[in-house]
């Protein structure tokens, strides 16, 4: 199938729809002192805007996709851009703490239930055999919300001000709302309750299997990622320059996934597992390797392009696993990988309490091995070594 086929304005609208997303997520991050001082509390506070939005992704996706499964899909994506382009409007205009952060529970929900819309969207529109090629490109928009939306914000919030930051977001956000109600087809909802695909999706083995290597995967990944900011700086990177490293790993992220999204359709459980393999092998050399600047940025560099496709390797391989319901699926991971997020949180932090920051590679070293071993375990369910059709 030509490539011309999947680029088509409905798919660049859910791919820039998915960097929407992220990068409301993300923002705050690179705004912390800014909106603490405006808003005349802590810097944990704020970042607790963060925390709650994610708390609200893990317990709210499941819900709110069986509750909407019989709604057409095109009004509801729109209003959910529109409910995007809201909750950053508050956040542009709060002037008080308790604002910003209904604010941020309004973002977390639309986000619960975007990416159930979104990638199920992809699934219908990809063209036959090429449903990763789909989820590559809608996770093109996150990787590059990940590689500059935390950059670009903060430049952004010291020169006019953080409230321009989510008023940008807010405005893109609303474009993207008009846009959608006029290039994405329309959809029908599910005739099958949101309880009943639920129910089918978590009898298959194989969505199980998948559930659990993403669990364990993203708590690895992300018990170092939470805290890389430390780990740069023991190793001699300065509070002036760590942001070069960031962005080299962003930057390494996006190169991945384009040199690697072919796989995704084509040789998925290879190319997983190599990554899992390589990451294992950067943790463990960030853990034994600390103190060089040289060293760690190579490591980091080649951390971010393995790295960088693996969302696409795991949604794809969910969205396999259980094809009658994708909304439901994708539901089903958008919370999965949330907890990954939080619970690698608290794995790292845990460990910054016994050890230094590049200790932590140790404890995510241990856990991408174990992801390793239940994807390769995985050859019949989950992870075929045929890449399912």
């Amino acid at each position: 199938m030509p490539q011309q086929k999947l680029l088509q304005p409905p798919m660049l609208l859910l791919a820039v729809g998915g960097f929407l997303a992220v990068a409301t997520e993300v923002l705050p991050i690179g705004l912390l002192p800014l909106m603490a001082e405006d808003l005349g509390v802590t810097e944990s506070s704020i970042g607790l805007l963060v925390s709650a939005y994610a708390a609200v992704v893990v317990f709210a996706s499941i819900p709110l996709n069986a509750w909407t499964s019989a709604l057409p899909r095109k009004p509801l994506l729109v209003g959910l851009l529109a409910g995007y382009g809201i909750s950053n409007v508050v956040l542009c205009l709060a002037q008080d703490y308790s604002i910003a952060l209904t604010g941020r529970v309004l973002a977390g929900a639309c986000h619960a239930l975007f990416f159930a819309v979104v990638f199920g969207y992809a699934t219908r529109l990809a063209p036959p055999g090429r449903m990763g090629a789909a989820v590559a490109l809608v996770n093109a928009g996150n990787a590059v919300a990940i590689a500059v939306g935390v950059p670009l914000s903060t430049w952004l919030g010291a020169t006019v001000g953080w409230r321009w930051s989510f008023g940008c977001a807010a405005i893109i956000a609303l474009l993207l709302a008009v846009g959608a109600a006029v290039v994405m087809p329309a959809i029908r909802g599910s005739a099958v309750s949101g309880g009943t695909q639920l129910r089918e999706a978590l009898a298959e083995p194989a969505l199980r299997r998948v559930i659990v290597a993403v669990v364990v995967m993203m708590t690895g990944q992300f018990a170092l990622y939470t805290f890389i900011t430390p780990v740069l700086l023991q190793s001699g990177f300065t509070a002036t320059n760590v942001g070069f490293a960031l962005l080299a790993y962003g930057g390494a992220g996006i190169l991945g996934l384009l040199l690697c999204s072919r796989f995704t359709d084509t040789a998925l459980r290879p190319a997983l597992l190599l990554s899992l393999l390589v990451m294992t092998g950067c943790f463990l050399a960030i853990a034994l390797l600390g103190g060089s600047p040289g060293w760690t940025l190579a490591v980091v560099i080649v951390w971010g392009l393995l790295y960088g496709p693996v969302p696409s390797y795991v949604t794809t391989a969910a969205l396999s696993a259980s094809r009658d319901h994708p909304d439901t699926v994708a539901a089903v991971h958008n919370s999965t990988f949330n907890i990954g997020i939080s619970a690698g949180a608290l794995v790292g932090a845990q460990m910054l309490l016994v050890s230094d920051p590049s200790g932590i590679g140790f404890a995510a070293a241990a856990l991408t091995l174990v992801a390793l071993a239940v994807v390769f375990t995985g050859a019949r369910q989950g992870f075929p070594r045929k890449t399912p059709k």
